[in-house]
């Protein structure tokens, strides 16, 4: 039994109020789950460990390595030659997460306030999740994310109630309006130990305020607030409940009105437009509407990322018997907490997966080798797969992908793949275009597969060897012989810090490319890039973060001779003067100078490597 008497506990402050309620004041005690970090899983610096405990850096504004930091900000990933093309669009809604993390508190609460300590470029918050730790979730909040300006906040929405006790919530993120990368310092979770009433929202307000634990900043229009937030939450909750009713065809009604006059085909086409639960709500109309709504031509393309807080098996199950000739699956961040088994994926990849040409299962936690054989019989054509975050696929499992032939993207981000099952996924798929290796940590010799690359895959278009410490000057001299090349991500690739003559192999082979990130390379010089202002005029996007040898005259070559460069980070590079960056952003205003600091006096990370 935990004692709260009015003292510290680990991350917890807890206050007995008014009437013997409990007022509990809390921080993250652990990161469960996230979608993306700028950091190593090696490491502590940028990583979502750092979401732990109470807060360390702010009010201090900057980029701090011990920070959570994830991977991408504003558009520029998404006009990279490595970009994605959305699954069913419509699905998506105004309000689109492109990352999250998922943390724990130590004592389950009714959460009365949640409040994010961002310490760098705020404003990416998009909305918050409460979660029971078995699969349900409920929305605290949802907003569009913010244009905030270069300051520290503590972002504490109003939240609705909820009538569960928790001790998880999950933060969801939107990069694209951000200037440069998001930093969060800590998250709080206050919260009470009995259920709040609808019209109990004032009075828990003026209780913490009482006791000066946290203050609301503005007064809370109780009314409108629950009205707002509780549309939010029937969008979230709607799929589940339609899908999961089942539909009695003699009960439905048979006329269509106005619509009994178009032909079915001019009514597919109409309601193709439509999200995936309004065609559930469709389908509950009549018997006409139900054979439409449910005709399996709607169903070619599958986007369920969207719905990730309500998917279930059994809706799951009842989409199946809709998706005959799917052809594209979106099942990210789906089915987790038990929600979804690997039974259940299985039994769906074998009714629907024969057609499948594209298969996304990012932070999808229960797949696992059974899935990825059944996915490497049962999805002969396929040309896309994406596995980021998946843990649960050991090398038996990756090596049944050799039995496809068709890939042309394969995202492998933060898995366990080895080299072994890689060269032989890669000596099977010549169409190969593109992928990501970042944090595979578990590749004990990336210079092997950088050299499988240029033997296998000449087609290659984009490469992501971020944060993989094995490759050397080796393998990116491999490179140069994928001469389609757009796209290489060398960020903190240390081994290939001392270069040689690899970065000229890399820009003569490559004349195509237009993203070359070289984040902390710390050898990089002006004779390392030389040869890119010869043989690269279509550079795009320049990552020099941390170069600390690249002189001012180069960075000046680079943004006069590039005219279609857009994306040029230059910070932590010892020899540029903040008064030149200013200069030059005057002088070439259609590119995007980044420019990070820190303003509290620590020394920056890129010295210490």
């Amino acid at each position: 039994m935990v004692d709260f008497k009015n003292s510290w506990i680990d991350n917890s402050f807890a206050i007995k109020g008014v009437d013997d309620e409990l007022i509990i004041e809390q921080y993250v005690q652990d990161a469960l789950d996230f979608s993306s970090q700028y950091g190593s899983d090696i490491s502590i610096s940028y990583t979502a460990y750092n979401i732990s405990g109470r807060p360390s850096k702010y009010p201090d504004y900057g980029d701090f390595p011990q920070a959570f930091v994830m991977r991408t900000y504003g558009k520029w990933w998404d006009e990279a030659p490595s970009r994605t093309v959305n699954i069913m669009p419509q699905n998506s809604g105004n309000i689109v997460s492109q990352d999250y993390i998922d943390v724990t508190f130590e004592q389950k609460v009714y959460p009365t306030k949640v409040s994010i300590y961002e310490t760098y470029n705020p404003g990416s918050v998009v909305r918050i999740s409460a979660g029971d730790g078995l699969g349900m979730w409920k929305t605290l909040w949802e907003g569009e994310p913010q244009c905030v300006g270069p300051s520290p906040r503590i972002f504490s929405p109003e939240i609705m109630s909820i009538d569960f006790m928790t001790s998880l919530l999950r933060i969801e993120f939107d990069h694209r309006q951000l200037d440069y990368y998001t930093e969060l310092d800590a998250i709080l979770l206050v919260g009470s130990s009995s259920p709040r009433k609808k019209n109990d929202v004032g009075k828990i307000t003026a209780k913490i305020k009482g006791m000066t634990i946290n203050t609301f900043n503005n007064e809370i229009d109780i009314a409108n607030t629950l009205n707002s937030l509780s549309s939010l939450a029937q969008h979230y909750t709607a799929l589940l409940e339609d899908i999961n009713n089942e539909i009695e065809s003699s009960c439905l009604v048979s006329c269509s009105g106005p619509f009994d006059l178009l032909p079915d085909e001019t009514i597919l086409r109409v309601l193709s437009y439509l999200d995936l639960a309004s065609l559930s709500r469709c389908a509950r109309v009549n018997r006409h509407f139900n054979r439409l709504a449910t005709d399996t031509m709607l169903y070619t393309q599958l986007n369920l990322k969207p719905y990730w807080s309500c998917l279930n098996a059994r809706a799951l199950q009842t989409l199946s018997t809709r998706c005959q000739h799917l052809q594209k699956l979106d099942l990210s961040w789906c089915g987790n907490y038990e929600m979804i088994t690997t039974s259940d994926i299985v039994e769906f990849i074998q009714g629907c997966g024969k057609l499948l040409t594209v298969i996304r299962l990012n932070s999808c936690k229960y797949i696992d080798n059974r899935c990825i054989q059944e996915i490497a019989n049962g999805c002969r054509n396929l040309k896309e797969l994406c596995l980021r975050n998946c843990f649960n696929i050991t090398p038996d499992g990756f090596e049944s992908l050799k039995n496809i032939s068709t890939l042309e993207r394969l995202d492998l981000y933060r898995t366990y793949i080895e080299s072994p099952p890689l060269l032989k996924i890669l000596e099977a798929s010549p169409n190969l275009k593109h992928i990501n290796l970042g944090s595979c940590v578990r590749v004990s010799s990336m210079d092997i597969v950088a050299q499988g690359l240029g033997q296998y895959n000449r087609q290659l278009v984009s490469v992501d060897f971020w944060k993989t410490y094995s490759l050397t000057p080796l393998g990116v001299r491999a490179l140069s012989n994928c001469p389609n090349l757009e796209e290489v991500d060398l960020g903190w690739c240390l081994g290939v810090s001392i270069p040689g003559d690899c970065m000229s192999s890399l820009a003569h082979g490559c004349p195509k490319l237009k993203k070359l990130f070289m984040a902390a390379l710390r050898g990089i010089t002006d004779r390392d890039l030389l040869p890119f202002l010869k043989c690269t005029p279509d550079l795009e996007q320049v990552d020099l973060l941390g170069v600390r040898s690249i002189t001012p005259h180069m960075c000046l070559r680079f943004l006069t001779t590039f005219k279609s460069l857009r994306l040029f980070d230059i910070s932590f590079c010892d020899q540029i003067q903040e008064e030149l960056v200013e200069e030059w952003r005057l002088q070439f205003p259609n590119v995007s100078i980044k420019r990070s600091f820190q303003s509290d006096g620590v020394p920056s990370p890129f010295q210490h490597y």
